[in-house]
């Protein structure tokens, strides 16, 4: 199938192959002062060869025939096998090969297609100087056919049992007649045979890119059989791919085979019916379908301008109009009441001169706008709008946009690439907004990257290694942190080169890395999401302005699951983290290349960005609501003194799934160990209440209980290991105080926890309430530093509390 051209690797390496060319160039000239001296030569060849791998590489196929044909013509010189005139026709043909290089590469940029346009004189010079016959003209042939064009709207391909059967007894028949033709044996019988089995894979084939394939060649038969068209190595190798569709046909039926660039044969064909001189009723039919004319053939050859010629001319316009804009600015074009033609003579000269430098430029578009305001300037000085202010105005205001446009154009295409078509005004706007937005989106990741490095490196260390699986574990979340830099940490580094090689000091290699965790800077999980979510929120905020809607939902999305996973402390490295990663660096790579080639069409890459974002909404379903059900409780509640309260919301909290019993009895058997850990730090910590290395070690144990429980879907008590969790987190970087409070709701939590694994050992007998209760107090605690969210109520003076029925009926509001 053919390959799209790469436009945006084109403009990266288009420098690198021009600078080539003028190398080449140089080395060519210097070689042709003293032909004895062979290293200019080499050095030459060397410079072709370079641009010939490149452009390979970029897929430029046609291009890349120019730069063979100069590599050839450079090893005949080389090896002195061209002597006297051919000598010199050789050497000036390398001379105009290496002028038209650049000027082909720059069209191939405007076009975005490999045309092969003007490049067949020079190819078949070069060819007929070493002794070599030209190419066809066929081969460098192009003109743009909508994708629809010579295939039937709605049609559908035979089914593959009839295509197989149809095919595999019109395969000998075909490919005997096309060798009878090309070798000139009853062409005429021959080409009308090939013709009934082309019309006959056509109508197999409807609805399909091999439809117009074999739809042309049946034009293509015709002229051959009424000696309108000569066969040549083109023609076939045309027939040969034929023979090659039709043994693909009979052995996968309606497949596309994947090897036939069926456009390019199709340009290849239609040179044919575009030559024909007669047009009989085939080729007349085809020439209306593609909608060629007599002027395609002649349009399709036109020679190539030279990039320095296009800058010559861009750069001649844009000097004519900075002289209009400085004539205009000295004077006032409102003063102009009376004609006087003379006193524009001079502004209209330089808008005229910058019209005619665009035109020879290419850029038709903008020769039309300076007409427009040529017009409008010649009426202006011939008194036209003397008598109208209001038109008088509206002309100046016309004269001056149109100027500035065009000016503000020409500046935009000299310093981004001649060949560039996108608007200025455009570009502006968009290169604006997205280089902003990549610093923005290059924070996210650094954070984002943080979080995960850290987390890796502290789960690879939860306990040492212990096997080779856990010491590769350990050493690649190391190499998270040491690739970043080749400084520092030199004993660490040994001791994960030696891991790497097999030869690991398990201890030694442990220790350290507990070190290194110890010593990084710890930015709070919460504050680098909480950062993230922001910046993300910005980034879609900016995108929508821009206009660039779709890129713009897609990273809302991906903020609100980061929002959601964040509440449930679920931002690791799984499933849901790779939808949000693909999501996001497809948009980051779509405005990547919007920038490098405005004009390059990224739809997949959104297409796809979308796909990973949408899969997020089932991620976030699946997700804890964390804190947020608290917040939903409360509100749910009616305040004192109404009528009556509203349940809390109970789809908001999580819910277990159906456990194994060989998972519920391994959960169990962790979790108590857990548990006496836990007793034995509460105890430990109680001596001595402050935020330190106990504090810690009660947080990461409840970090772990956290992840046992929603491992084997014991979702609820999990869910408990999480709100202490993030209530410690908050603890320990100083939002909340260790507090009486905090001490009592934590001794609370790990009291209790004993007697809730317990109850777990029975699917039946789990308390759930209290485990809830618990959840939510910690919750509470994270989020406003209170256990109970009435704790600081003003009370009454002098009154108890009010209890049970013989409560006084006044509120506490009225104290």
């Amino acid at each position: 199938m053919t390959t799209k051209t790469d436009i945006v690797s084109l403009k990266w390496v288009i420098g690198l192959m021009n600078k080539q060319a003028e190398n080449a160039e140089q080395a060519l000239v210097e070689y042709s002062k003293d032909a004895s001296q062979k290293k200019p030569l080499l050095q030459c060849m060397w410079a072709v060869h370079q641009i010939t791998s490149t452009l390979r590489a970029l897929g430029i196929k046609k291009g890349e025939m120019l730069s063979i044909e100069m590599e050839r013509s450079l090893n005949f010189l080389y090896k002195d096998r061209v002597q006297g005139e051919r000598r010199k026709l050789t050497m000036g043909g390398l001379m105009q090969a290496l002028k038209v290089l650049p000027a082909y590469l720059a069209h191939v940029q405007t076009a975005r297609v490999d045309t092969g346009q003007g490049l067949e004189p020079y190819v078949n010079d070069l060819r007929r100087w070493v002794g070599e016959r030209p190419r066809p003209q066929a081969f460098f042939f192009h003109m743009d056919i909508p994708g629809d064009l010579g295939i039937t709207a709605g049609a559908s391909p035979a089914p593959d049992d009839e295509i197989k059967s149809r095919a595999n007894v019109m395969l000998a028949l075909y490919l005997e007649m096309a060798k009878s033709a090309l070798r000139k044996r009853n062409t005429g019988e021959s080409m009308k045979t090939v013709a009934r089995i082309a019309r006959k894979m056509q109508s197999l084939f409807a609805g399909s890119k091999p439809e117009r394939f074999w739809f042309a060649q049946v034009g293509l038969c015709e002229g051959i059989a009424g000696g309108l068209i000569v066969p040549d190595e083109c023609i076939a190798q045309v027939f040969k791919t034929g023979a090659f569709m039709i043994k693909y046909a009979r052995e996968n039926g309606g497949q596309l085979d994947p090897a036939v660039d069926y456009d390019s044969y199709l340009q290849q064909m239609l040179y044919y019916i575009a030559s024909c001189k007669a047009k009989p009723v085939h080729i007349a039919k085809i020439r209306e379908v593609f909608g060629i004319d007599d002027n395609t053939l002649e349009e399709s050859q036109r020679g190539l301008i030279h990039i320095d010629a296009l800058v010559t001319a861009l750069s001649g316009a844009l000097e004519q109009l900075n002289a209009v804009v400085d004539h205009i600015n000295a004077n006032d074009l409102s003063t102009i009441r009376q004609a006087d033609e003379e006193a524009g003579a001079e502004v209209l000269d330089g808008v005229e001169r910058a019209m005619y430098r665009l035109s020879a430029a290419g850029q038709e578009a903008h020769a039309d706008s300076l007409q427009a305001v040529f017009d409008k300037l010649r009426n202006l000085y011939r008194g036209h709008y003397s008598s109208d202010t209001v038109k008088l105005e509206q002309a100046i205001a016309d004269i001056v946009r149109g100027i500035v446009d065009v000016k503000l154009d020409v500046e935009y295409k000299l310093e981004h690439g001649v060949c560039s078509s996108f608007s200025s005004r455009e570009f502006e706007l968009r290169e604006s907004v997205v280089t902003a937005t990549f610093g923005q989106m290059a924070l996210v990741e650094n954070h984002l990257h943080a979080v995960l490095r850290r987390k890796a490196l502290a789960n690879a260390l939860k306990r040492k290694p212990f096997g080779m699986d856990d010491t590769l574990k350990l050493t690649h979340a190391l190499h998270r942190y040491l690739n970043k830099t080749d400084k520092g940490h030199a004993e660490l580094r040994k001791a994960v080169f030696e891991a790497d090689n097999g030869e690991a000091d398990v201890d030694l290699l442990y220790d350290l890395a507990k070190q290194f965790l110890d010593q990084l800077d710890d930015t709070p999980e919460r504050k680098a999401m909480s950062v993230s979510t922001q910046l993300l929120a910005e980034i879609a905020g900016a995108l929508t302005f821009a206009g660039m809607e779709r890129e713009g939902k897609v990273i809302e999305q991906c903020r609100k699951w980061l929002v959601a996973a964040s509440r449930a402390g679920c931002v690791h490295e799984d499933e849901a983290f790779r939808c949000f990663a693909d999501a996001f660096a497809q948009i980051e790579l779509h405005l990547q290349r919007t920038i490098i080639d405005p004009l390059d069409d990224t739809a997949h890459m959104i297409a796809f960005a979308e796909q990973r974002a949408a899969e997020l909404d089932r991620h976030i379903d699946d997700l804890s609501a964390g804190s947020a059900v608290v917040v939903a409780e409360a509100e749910a509640v009616a305040p004192a003194g109404a009528a009556e309260a509203t349940a809390a919301p109970e789809g908001g909290y999580v819910e277990d799934r159906d456990i194994p019993p060989e998972f519920r009895e391994v959960f169990l058997e962790e979790s108590e160990e857990i548990v006496a850990e836990l007793t034995r730090l509460m105890s430990a910590w109680e001596l001595d209440p402050e935020v330190g290395h106990e504090l810690k070690e009660i947080r990461r144990h409840f970090h772990t209980f956290k992840g046992n429980g929603r491992a084997v879907g014991a979702n609820v008590l999990g869910e408990l290991g999480w709100s202490a969790q993030d209530m410690l987190d908050r603890v320990l970087d100083g939002e909340i105080p260790p507090d009486d409070k905090l001490q009592a709701l934590l001794k609370d939590v790990v009291t209790a926890l004993p007697g809730l694994v317990a109850s777990f050992q029975d699917p039946g007998g789990f308390d759930v309430s209290t485990t809830r209760e618990l959840t939510n107090r910690c919750f509470r605690m994270a989020e406003t530093g209170a256990d109970d969210l009435a704790s600081d109520m003003p009370q009454m003076d002098g009154a108890a509390t009010p209890s049970g029925p013989s409560a006084p009926e006044h509120s506490a509001l009225h104290s």
